[in-house]
């Protein structure tokens, strides 16, 4: 393992002309450890594009090996809506870097503390418009299969996501608002689920919250009604909405023919302790 003293210079010859010094220096750079991509911001502005076209893979492979070493830890934590955040900002972390740690917490607190101040008695369904049509975070109609759809510090900065994705934002700003929104593992389509006067709606936050009422499911679904509403009517817990977003990841990266996260993201499927 080399320290931070070295590092200057296995930069410096990182693109030398001669393949068999590179060779060496990335090999220097792969066993340098987990402290690497924190190190390599002191040597920013010499790393020009020939030079992170080489060592980006390096990085992105410690990347992989700090989720894999800290993805569990999401799985101890027993309150869901807990559980279900940290493994969103564990995502981030992976696909953002992990020199500065991302604090989800309070990006989903200022969302919740606008709320709150503008509707004082707000319910989920002021909470949808709120989120869906006045701040206009809307579903990635375009680029659908960009990895970043996933992410949801991504998708409060650029105001776009997937169903699912957008789902939880709505359930994590909703809980931190004293509301119940629950996830619904509807079949194709990710959606929130609320209860008004004991019957429960179902919101589609791809499609600017829209509201979807029990009397229209059997036009919806017609000849599958009763096994809809058996999902719709049973408790979707965080491992499920998880394991449904890393299938999401595996399935992005693919489309992107990054065969390597691709296949990264399927076997943390299979190694977590669901």
């Amino acid at each position: 393992m080399s320290d931070i003293n070295t590092l200057q210079y296995l930069v410096d010859l990182v693109d030398d002309e001669t393949e068999e010094v590179r060779n060496e220096i990335l090999k220097e750079l792969i066993n340098y450890g987990s402290n690497l991509e924190e190190d390599l911001r002191e040597f920013s502005d010499e790393l020009d594009e020939q030079k992170l076209k080489l060592i980006n893979p390096i990085i992105h492979e410690n990347r992989r090996q700090w989720l894999f070493e800290n993805w569990n830890s999401w799985l101890s934590i027993n309150d869901d809506y807990e559980a279900l955040e940290k493994a969103m900002e564990l995502i981030i972390g992976f696909q953002e870097g992990i020199v500065e740690q991302i604090n989800l917490g309070n990006f989903l607190d200022h969302y919740a503390e606008e709320f709150m101040n503008k509707f004082p008695y707000g319910d989920e369904f002021d909470l949808a418009n709120f989120l869906f049509r006045e701040k206009e975070i809307k579903g990635a109609k375009q680029d659908y299969y960009n990895p970043y759809n996933s992410n949801l510090k991504f998708a409060l900065e650029f105001k776009t996501g997937l169903p699912i994705t957008l789902t939880v934002l709505y359930m994590l700003v909703g809980n931190r608002a004293g509301l119940f929104i629950e996830g619904c593992n509807f079949p194709g389509h990710f959606l929130a689920k609320i209860k008004y006067d004991d019957e429960i709606i179902l919101v589609d936050c791809f499609n600017q919250g829209r509201m979807i009422y029990e009397s229209e499911l059997s036009n919806m679904v017609k000849n599958s009604y009763s096994a809809v509403m058996k999902i719709i009517t049973s408790y979707t817990p965080a491992s499920t909405i998880v394991r449904r977003i890393l299938n999401n990841l595996s399935n992005a990266y693919k489309q992107k023919d990054d065969r390597i996260n691709s296949d990264f993201f399927l076997n943390l499927i299979k190694t977590t302790s669901w």
